[in-house]
């Protein structure tokens, strides 16, 4: 007889839809624990322009792969998969539910498709997990909406101090850490490139770009047959994961 496979809940949408409140919400209701999969929020010390969750918001649910490297030191697809097994395994040890949450899309198929990252000869090999994915895509004008506000606040919290900081830590600002948007925005208006207004509608301007290609790689996932639960309301998303987790 087949063994069951263990299972995770995974949430995914675009930058700015939602996604880290509503896996603390289903987290409490399902004694879930979550795995972060963005690939900027694994810097230490890249926090308000990352967006990151802050310790109020996680509202006392444990959050992992958060602040794992310093922004100058390496770290690929290869070393987050490699953490995400481990911490998956983990939290199932534990007897509590894996929620995967993030928009990056690669990130989030090396687990489900789990990627044999072999350097030379890599394939897709079958998911060790059963899995349900919940999404989240508000309608277009709310989205830019949200991403224009959120570019504001960010500036309003803080985002251009923690920059100044990693400006000076850092040398090379061609570090990936520092690609990202909200931080290499902020680096051309300290380098003088551009005024701090241009640089906040860049930042807006790039936001709206990332959320396009975040949903493209999300309908790709789709058309190679991986279902995705789009925009369900609370009730319906606790219901569909009651049934999955009986």
């Amino acid at each position: 007889m087949k063994t069951a496979k263990p299972k995770i809940i995974v949430i995914l949408g675009p930058t700015a839809s939602g996604k880290s409140a509503l896996a603390v919400k289903l987290a409490k209701t399902f004694n879930g624990e979550i795995i972060s999969a963005d690939s900027r929020q694994i810097y230490k010390g890249l926090n308000i322009a990352a967006n990151k969750i802050t310790r109020k918001e996680m509202a006392g649910v444990k959050h992992y792969l958060l602040d794992v490297v310093y922004p100058n030191q390496e770290f690929n697809l290869y070393n987050w998969q490699k953490l995400a097994f481990q911490t998956i395994k983990k939290i199932i040890t534990k007897k509590k539910l894996p929620i995967i949450c993030g928009g990056t899309g690669l990130y989030i198929c090396s687990i489900l498709q789990n990627y044999d990252l072999h350097p030379t000869a890599p394939q897709l090999r079958e998911c060790p997990y059963d899995f349900i994915i919940l999404g989240l895509n508000p309608n277009r004008i709310i989205l830019y909406e949200r991403t224009n506000e959120r570019a504001q606040k960010m500036i309003k919290d803080g985002s251009l101090t923690e920059v100044k900081k990693l400006y000076k830590k850092y040398p090379d600002k061609n570090l990936p850490a520092l690609s990202g948007i909200g931080y290499k925005e902020l680096i051309q208006y300290l380098d003088k490139k551009i005024t701090l207004e241009q640089a906040i509608e860049l930042i807006q301007k790039n936001t709206r770009h990332y959320a396009k290609r975040q949903m493209t790689w999300f309908r790709r996932m789709e058309r190679q047959g991986i279902k995705i639960y789009w925009n369900l309301s609370l009730t319906d998303n606790k219901k569909l994961i009651k049934k999955f987790l009986q």
